[in-house]
């Protein structure tokens, strides 16, 4: 069951619950089957770009009789490739959809590879077809056009350089009455464009493939950046780069700094926070201040410890103050929404409760094993416990399930660290401590997560309610008592 919950979570049509049993005399054994959905064979145009295969996986009975094949530890879905052109993107691909990528063919010449997806003793095949380069294309690679390239002549478009982690046009004169984007060998269907935010200069903005021309505020001569991964242009004032580049607000929000703290520091986005990043603190201390509603301050004068959670108010009078080391750095973090705010060292997180509002569970193999998934505020939770005496009627009883590994898990109700994740503001990250307790209130669970996660922060979470059937095994029965 290894790393088949962070899959399974995505696609969540992709699988049929069981209805009946392994035990039940008349319950008939399901063989697994894979089953391609896309085309056996993909063709693709020569510039290159991100594709999906899509699949269907059922997994069906493990270990039903001992020949079909699958064990009671049967892997999710490999896959492999067999030219170097192409790479299969893991960290973008998800139960039931892989990801790849493919580089532009300047080989002159039509080209094949294969992609080979398994299980076990299962395989499917997708052939990956790229035209060769057209060599009527007079712009190749990256390159800018615009109303200021002759009026969004291809032909006229920028070309860009490739340099270390970006590609870049330089000197490049724009007005604020001019619009433009990014295309790659000439392609007007292929391109990067802006999200509806005009440019502020030395910022730096979310790249969108199908979104709206980029505008910039103030007419200038500037240098043009986009990253290699093509999630982000750069808009910088001649002669800066993108590592002096700041971050912007999401569009229509005013901004918030920080203030008292030497010169005014902008915070950005974090997740559900916004935070202002390694700064040196003093016994004054500091506030918060919004550009539209003006100063927030502690409620109280206290000097509070590092990492306490702080209430602010408008306009209020007390500066913020914490208990600071002179030899450290700290990051200031402030949740909107309930006016709270955190003050950790440089590269910790805050110490906050994501309360849930959706919840799925179900049930894998014998009543014992079972995964948590919860959504909200933030946040997504996939934890997968084992119940080391098994499961009466369905109904996760009240207990702790601590993450364990190899011997210490004999015995306890545990986590396998290996196949849970967490995604908040930290991406993607694994369980490597912690535990989960489950009571049961009004006839509801109330379950509270506390784990710690690859970047040792600390995540707790907390969900009350029912938990609507989750996408394979049997489903998790709400407690009458």
């Amino acid at each position: 069951m290894k790393n088949i919950l962070k899959l399974l979570v995505a696609l969540p049509l992709l699988f049929v619950a069981c209805n009946a049993p392994a035990d039940d005399p008349g319950y008939t054994p399901k063989l697994p089957d894979l089953e391609l959905l896309s085309d056996k064979i993909m063709e693709i145009g020569a510039e290159g770009g991100e594709y999906r295969i899509i699949y269907n996986l059922t997994k069906g009975d493990e270990a039903i009789g001992g020949n079909n094949g699958i064990t009671g530890d049967a892997s999710p879905i490999s896959s492999s490739k067999d030219v170097s052109w192409i790479t299969i993107e893991r960290d973008k691909s998800y139960y039931g959809e892989l990801v790849f990528s493919v580089e532009p063919n300047i080989s002159g010449e039509e080209r094949r590879g294969t992609i080979t997806l398994s299980y076990r003793i299962y395989s499917a095949e997708v052939t990956v077809v790229q035209s060769a380069e057209d060599e009527s294309v007079s712009v190749k690679g990256w390159a800018v056009v615009g109303s200021m390239t002759n009026n969004w002549d291809v032909a006229s478009a920028i070309a860009m350089e490739e340099i270390d982690g970006y590609y870049a046009a330089y000197g490049v004169d724009i007005s604020s009455n001019d619009s433009f984007k990014f295309i790659l060998d000439g392609s007007m269907q292929n391109c990067l464009c802006g999200n509806g935010q005009p440019s502020e200069p030395n910022c730096k903005y979310p790249a969108q493939k199908y979104g709206s021309d980029i505008r910039v505020k103030e007419s200038g001569r500037y240098d043009l950046y986009i990253n290699k991964s093509l999630t982000n242009y750069y808009v910088m004032s001649e002669g800066k780069g993108p590592a002096e580049a700041q971050e912007t607000v999401t569009p229509a929000e005013d901004v918030w700094y920080v203030s008292g703290v030497g010169e005014e520091i902008r915070m950005h986005n974090a997740g559900v926070f916004l935070v202002a990043s390694d700064i040196a603190l003093d016994a004054d201390g500091f506030k918060i201040r919004h550009t539209s509603t003006g100063s927030y301050g502690a409620t109280t004068d206290a000097e509070v410890e590092v990492g306490d959670e702080i209430s602010v108010v408008a306009n209020g009078e007390n500066n913020i103050k914490v208990k600071y080391d002179a030899n450290k750095r700290y990051d200031i973090y402030i949740k909107v929404d309930i006016l709270k705010v955190w003050v950790v060292e440089s590269g910790e997180a805050p110490n906050y409760m994501y309360e849930c509002t959706t919840g799925e569970g179900a049930w894998f193999d014998h009543g014992k094993n079972f995964y948590l998934h919860l959504t909200g505020d933030g946040v997504s939770v996939t934890i997968e416990c084992m119940l080391n005496n098994g499961v009466k009627d369905y109904i996760i009883p009240e207990t702790t399930f601590e993450v364990a590994f190899g011997e210490d898990r004999e015995g306890i109700n545990y986590i396998d660290g290996e196949a849970s994740q967490i995604v908040n503001m930290d991406g993607k990250t694994g369980v490597i401590g912690g535990e989960v307790t489950v009571k049961h209130i009004d006839n509801k669970y109330d379950i509270t997560v506390d784990v710690i996660n690859h970047l040792q922060h600390r995540i707790r979470a907390h969900y009350r309610g029912e938990l609507r059937h989750g996408m394979v095994g049997y489903e998790v029965v709400t407690p009458t008592k």
